[in-house]
């Protein structure tokens, strides 16, 4: 079936304002909410005064995400046990984790929890800025605000960032050694070797949404890390499978029981190991994994 002139146009950039509208709210059902508001307003305008569509939908999608954000800032407060990104659905072109893991990627989960800590106006600006390359002007036109102001958001996110992520482990064949020493060691039960993969400052953040078993805080060293994780590996079923694919453009472990997703492991690897383990084991916000279970 033909789409009429006006849909052609809106789903030219639909892929580009999905990708932002997840970047700048960590959850693809909240970001496909956000890109059907955006269409909404786009039926409803005069397109004919629309000089630039892409800008026009750009600043539309953004303040929407910006207004939604501080709801969810809210909303994420009461949230029972710690918070995780939820992973996207966007396919990766790279079926091989090792394909990826000297690649940075602007999804990974470690980065877009790190994104919750900045200011709803930090985030926008940054992502706008940072990620999709829009010039100062056009920030300042979503956000209200002088350009300058919008220079010194991004500036704060920037360095607010850069201080959380520390320094990341770059080479592909030191972070593909770490993660396969990190499998070895849970299969094996292998305590010694399982604490030689983590970082001294090595944090585990669960979120189990307060529907599963998950801890109720951040977990922090090598020594409370490798006890918990051992734990857990000895209560996983016979029947349960844990496979290592590619979620958010970078490599994760996911666990798999009866043919269904069960918990997602994240990483952010360091110099000196693993230095944030995030798992999600919240049912309700694994659901649009299990296509691809």
């Amino acid at each position: 079936m033909r789409l009429d002139a006006a849909t052609e146009r809106f789903m030219r950039h639909r892929p580009m304002l999905r990708r932002l509208a997840y970047r700048m709210l960590g959850e693809p059902g909240q970001a496909d909410d956000m890109v059907q508001e955006a269409w909404l307003r786009w039926h409803g305008a005069d397109l004919a005064a629309i000089a630039n569509d892409q800008a026009w939908l750009v600043t539309t999608l953004s303040r929407l995400c910006l207004d939604r954000l501080r709801e969810l800032k809210r909303e994420r407060e009461r949230y029972v046990g710690p918070w995780l990104p939820e992973p996207s659905d966007e396919a990766d072109s790279a079926a091989d984790p090792a394909q990826v893991l000297a690649r940075g990627s602007d999804i990974g989960m470690a980065l877009l929890l790190l994104l919750e800590q900045l200011s709803p106006e930090e985030r926008v600006a940054f992502l706008m800025q940072q990620v999709f390359e829009h010039d100062y002007r056009h920030i300042a036109a979503v956000l209200g605000k002088r350009e300058a102001a919008c220079r010194q958001l991004v500036s704060r996110a920037r360095k607010q960032l850069a201080a959380g992520q520390g320094v990341r482990e770059t080479d592909g064949a030191v972070r593909a050694y770490l993660l396969a020493a990190f499998v070895g060691a849970l299969a094996s039960g292998d305590i010694s070797a399982l604490l030689a993969t983590l970082a001294p400052d090595v944090v585990l953040i669960s979120d189990g949404g307060g529907h599963v078993s998950a801890a109720s805080k951040p977990v922090y060293g090598q020594r409370a890390v490798s006890r918990l994780l051992h734990g857990l590996a000895r209560l996983q079923a016979a029947t349960a499978q844990v496979e290592m694919r590619i979620v958010n453009g970078e490599p994760a472990l996911v666990g798999l029981r009866d043919g269904l997703v069960y918990f997602v492991m994240a990483f952010d690897i360091g110099t000196s190991g693993l230095r944030r383990i995030l798992t999600l084991n919240n049912p309700f916000r694994l659901q649009r994994l299990q296509a691809a279970a």
